[in-house]
């Protein structure tokens, strides 16, 4: 399985215990969290769909009724196959009903930018990559397939037209970043990007989306570098998709190129010469960093097989609980500036998706120290029972708000609920973020039924 257009590492999977948990796992039987856990370790299981190999199925003769498309695995099982049959009575959509179901449903219905989408990008540069082209079409088709009131075969039709829509996009990137110098290809960029929201629409399990972010998008900004991103449109494509690897290295604790020191050094630039982009979201999304980089830290000491030499773990303890503290401040100096602010939560979607990360972010910052017993006589920034219910209270209902009365995508509270839900101690807390993730699922984004089924886990068993 392509893991992202610029994988070029050998797969490797996580035990089942590891990949429940969406911790690391180091690959060996037993791998050190079962060892430790003294609980079998499991390997993933197989998957029947490591590839697809689209074959016409000319069994037909012209004058019956249905044509047949037989989707079949390439790699993990020959015999495995998936028979589409689509009635000849119904009009195959053109690539262009799909084109115009991105840009005029999608687009409009799925806000991922603010508002700030640099459309002339995306149509110049889908004029002229096959990529791209593909990959448009891809979300497209996938999007048409989820329309409830569309007849049942035209959305079989449309899922087919995605599936194979998405497996040209792949050849042909791979094709043009081939040919062409990845410093200089803007069209690259977007189709990762859309590749990538493709996952989010089709894997329930997320491994797709995270993969395609982390060897594709991720990896085409680290290829072109910071300067690239600083104005113009590397700067444009560079804020849409901060947010998602902000959301993957959170959600899934795993590192991000955005803490090293030249991206850092980016966003304090980025707003000297040209601020009239600027929203308080982004000062939201820096703090977010520093707290997931305040997590990694704080895992490197309290690991068993931590390089901190025993004799001062008591003082790096001490120095990152310090920091948390300080961190705290920072954030809830943040919520005040803000809420002294003029901004309107009901006139203004990206505030109000800001300040649902306020009070997701505020847990999160909790979390990396109430949980280590290593912390237990140090003070660190905590936050009471009753301040985090009410931020768990603060999430649905801005949520909620959300879902109901802007366009925002629904993939960019998967995370906020996903906090919310590991401190939601009231059934109907619990039944509420159920329901948001099952109407996120349902527009368009079905991965939010892997943080369904990790919620359910968490609270039944």
């Amino acid at each position: 399985m392509v893991l992202g257009p610029l994988d070029k590492r050998i797969i490797r999977t996580r035990c089942q215990a590891c990949s429940r948990r969406r911790i690391k796992c180091e690959g060996s039987s037993p791998c050190a969290y079962c060892a430790k856990k003294k609980i079998p370790c499991i390997p993933p299981p197989t998957t029947k769909s490591v590839g697809v190999i689209f074959v016409n199925d000319k069994s037909h003769s012209s004058s019956t009724s249905t044509s047949t498309l037989k989707v079949q695995s390439k790699v993990s099982d020959p015999a495995f196959t998936l028979t589409l049959t689509l009635p000849k009575k119904v009009q195959q959509p053109k690539a262009s009903d799909f084109i115009a179901q991105f840009f005029s449903v999608f687009i409009a219905r799925n806000d991922f930018s603010g508002g700030s989408l640099d459309m002339d990008a995306i149509v110049a540069n889908f004029q002229s990559s096959p990529s791209l082209y593909h990959a448009v079409i891809a979300v497209g088709a996938l999007n048409a397939s989820k329309e409830m009131l569309a007849p049942a075969a035209e959305r079989r039709s449309a899922t087919v037209a995605a599936l194979s829509s998405y497996r040209t996009s792949l050849v042909e990137f791979q094709e043009e970043i081939r040919c062409r110098d990845v410093k200089k290809n803007d069209a690259a960029l977007w189709t990762t990007l859309f590749l990538g929201l493709f996952e989010l629409m089709y894997d329930m399990t997320g491994s797709g989306w995270v993969k395609h972010i982390l060897y594709g998008t991720s990896r085409m900004l680290q290829l072109r570098g910071p300067e690239a991103h600083l104005t113009g449109r590397g700067r444009s494509f560079f804020l849409t998709v901060r947010i998602f690897e902000i959301s993957r290295s959170l959600t899934f604790s795993e590192p991000t190129f955005l803490n090293e020191k030249p991206w850092v050094e980016l966003m304090d630039r980025m707003w000297v010469d040209d601020a009239s982009d600027w929203h308080p979201k982004e000062k939201m999304y820096d703090l977010m960093l520093e707290t997931h980089w305040l997590g990694e830290k704080v895992w490197d000491v309290v690991r068993e097989d931590t390089e901190v030499p025993s004799h001062r773990v008591d003082e790096a303890l001490i120095d990152l609980a310090t920091k948390g503290i300080f961190l705290r401040q920072t954030i809830d100096n943040w919520y005040k500036s803000f809420t002294d602010s003029s901004i309107s939560l009901e006139n203004d979607p990206w505030s109000l998706l800001a300040t649902i990360y306020y009070h997701a972010i505020s847990i999160y910052l909790t979390g990396l120290f109430d949980y280590r017993p290593q912390f237990n006589t140090i003070p660190f920034p905590s936050l009471s029972p009753a301040t985090i219910q009410a931020h768990v209270c603060s999430i649905l209902s801005q949520t909620m708000l959300a879902l109901s009365t802007t366009n925002l995508a629904g993939a960019l509270f998967v995370f906020a609920l996903r906090v919310a839900g590991a401190r939601a101690v009231k059934e109907e807390q619990r039944r509420e973020i159920l329901g948001m993730l099952v109407e996120i699922s349902t527009r368009s984004f079905v991965v939010a039924e892997a943080f369904k089924a990790d919620l359910e886990e968490l609270w039944w068993g």
